[in-house]
């Protein structure tokens, strides 16, 4: 155990220590679902961080949620009780999102792959991505000629065509889609119904929302691979994401037996 990771976990004991003092003292005022959010992404964090590798990922998250947050509170998709738009509170909320969601896609991929089948896989892929590409076109259709929303749509589509071309791995992106759906599923029950962020069609939550942490996490995980691409080119030994180790594995290697 590195010491900054002794360190971590040290911080995250005295933090579940004052947060059982609070719940004693306060337990009808606390707000259990903010508290279960982050305790299970600080732990899944703080157990599974290696500064090294995870730099990446973290650094993408935060530039990829503030160009989200940028394009949906600049154009009323969404807005926030503070006004702001975006506020930065919510940017470092992204990188740890995005870093919770790879570190269980990396714990759990090995497993998911050997017993389900890449074809099935391959059907999941064209189910949930074109279901999320006409639920998009659907939600952002009053503010469709924005700019920002244009060039969201046209990212949204690079990462969708991406994986049903194949230059990626498909099975990697769908697990991936699934764990950030699932996650994006109480980030934005809490928001809503806290009325920290409210979007304009009043829901709590809208399912585009939910869906649309999961095609994030797909995206900030593209994005990954392809900066991999152009470090590789200045430092051939550099390792990189984690799912090329199942892209370079045979597929026999995953099949179920």
């Amino acid at each position: 155990m590195t010491i900054t990771r002794r360190a971590l976990i040290i911080f995250l004991s005295r933090i579940t220590a004052f947060l059982g003092i609070a719940a004693f003292f306060w337990w009808p005022h606390i707000d259990w679902l903010l508290v279960g959010i982050f305790f299970f992404m600080t732990s899944v964090c703080v157990f599974t961080i290696d500064l090294r590798k995870n730099t990446l990922i973290v650094l993408i998250g935060m530039l990829g949620g503030l160009c989200i947050e940028g394009w949906g509170t600049q154009t009323n998709l969404w807005h926030y009780y503070t006004k702001e738009r975006p506020p930065l509170w919510i940017i470092p909320a992204w990188a740890t999102a995005a870093l919770t969601v790879d570190a269980l896609a990396r714990m759990t991929a090995r497993q998911v792959l050997r017993w389900i089948s890449p074809r099935i896989f391959t059907i999941l892929a064209w189910i949930v991505f074109g279901f999320f590409v006409l639920l998009m076109g659907w939600f952002v259709r009053p503010f469709f000629w924005y700019p920002t929303t244009i060039a969201a749509f046209g990212v949204v589509l690079f990462v969708v065509l991406s994986v049903w071309r194949g230059t990626c791995d498909r099975r990697i992106a769908v697990l991936i889609f699934l764990l950030g759906t699932a996650l994006g599923w109480f980030l934005e029950l809490w928001g809503t119904t806290r009325h920290c962020w409210i979007y304009y069609t009043r829901q709590t939550p809208p399912l585009f929302a939910v869906l649309a942490h999961g095609l994030a996490s797909v995206a900030f995980w593209r994005t990954h691979l392809i900066a991999d691409e152009v470090i590789r080119r200045f430092f051939p030994r550099y390792r990189g994401h984690w799912s090329h180790a199942f892209a370079d594995e045979p597929p026999s290697a995953h099949t179920p037996r």
